[in-house]
């Protein structure tokens, strides 16, 4: 048995607190809150329990990892407290809010995994079936090299967490939104090495919600088209295209509603090849959560650091994310450290 803690009850802890209670042989030793209002129902409902003592979870030896989803501010010091008391870790997106925070963190995890410890930053996009299957396909060269990529994530104003209304906690949609999108480019086309970058304020939330993005790699160029300022009638939708030279990969999502789980909406996924008719890729429907809390788990188990989701994947994701803002705030092109 595998005993695992969640740290945060809102919407994010909540999904991988019912994910673990789906796994075999995983058990929800406790859920962390500061307040039980939406802690102490979720605990109940799988057999937990909620509590406020961080410090008793992390000294309780019982407790063989805990997954961080508590607000961003809060990533770095709980994630360097948890590594301390020896406890494997996932870490829900972005690894940080600034630089220094994210190479702390980045230089945390891979001290704990060099002690053996299995530290996990929780990029769900590289656990959905869709973008792993985009992702396969592109690897295997049989469309030939990428030439652009182009992500987008749309939505409106998000209604369930208070959070967004507090940009200074998220970053805006500019990071905590996109950096999905800034992730799963940087898997599909590689090393980010500039960023420039037009952002929409929202006084709802006091940041940038709303963007347009060029990175640009070794020897192509990745787009990305987001936030969170559609119309209350708009569905959540996300697209991910990728252009090779003998062919083009694109999946499109849309949902039923404002969120990203509500109704039956469209999931296509198709591949168009120079030659012949247009492909639709069909993929074994999945929970991306699940997914992605199961490798999590396969990882402890197996003693093995991840392959998706690394920390050092997270402090790229994290540099590309923190770009747009500078360049949106300054009018110029942000060229990356390496």
């Amino acid at each position: 048995m595998t005993t695992v803690a969640v740290l945060g009850a809102g919407f994010m802890g909540s999904t991988h607190a019912r994910a673990y209670a789906k796994l075999d042989d995983v058990s929800v030793a406790a859920i962390y809150a500061h307040s039980g209002a939406r802690a102490d129902p979720l605990a109940a409902e799988l057999g937990s329990r909620w509590t406020s003592d961080l410090e008793g979870i992390l000294a309780d030896p019982a407790i063989d990892a805990v997954d961080i989803c508590l607000p961003t501010p809060e990533h770095r010091p709980v994630l360097e407290a948890a590594l301390a008391a020896g406890k494997h870790v996932l870490l829900e997106k972005p690894l940080a809010l600034t630089l220094e925070d994210g190479r702390a963190a980045l230089d945390a995890a891979m001290a704990a995994a060099a002690r053996g410890q299995i530290v996990m930053i929780a990029h769900v996009l590289r656990f959905w079936p869709e973008y792993r299957r985009a992702q396969q396909i592109v690897a295997s060269g049989k469309l030939g090299a990428p030439i652009s990529g182009f992500a987008s994530r749309r939505q409106p104003y998000p209604a369930w967490s208070a959070l967004f209304a507090r940009s200074d906690l998220t970053g805006g949609a500019i990071v905590d939104q996109m950096i999905h999108d800034y992730d799963v480019l940087n898997w599909v086309l590689g090393q980010p090495r500039t960023v420039m970058a037009h952002g929409i304020p929202n006084p709802r939330s006091g940041g940038l919600d709303h963007s347009q993005t060029l990175i640009g790699y070794d020897a192509v160029t990745g787009a990305t088209d987001g936030g969170m300022v559609m119309p209350d009638s708009y569905p959540f939708s996300s697209r991910f295209e990728i252009l090779c030279e003998s062919g083009a990969i694109e999946y499109q999502f849309r949902a039923g509603g404002r969120s990203f789980e509500i109704g039956t909406g469209t999931n296509e996924l198709v591949v168009y090849r120079s030659e012949g008719d247009p492909e639709v890729i069909e993929v074994e429907q999945t929970d991306a959560y699940e997914n992605e809390t199961a490798a999590f788990i396969a990882c402890v188990r197996e003693g093995r650091q991840p392959e998706q989701g690394t920390p050092t994947d997270a402090f790229t994701a994290l540099r590309v994310a923190l770009a747009p803002k500078e360049s949106a705030e300054t009018g110029t092109l942000v060229t990356l450290e390496p």
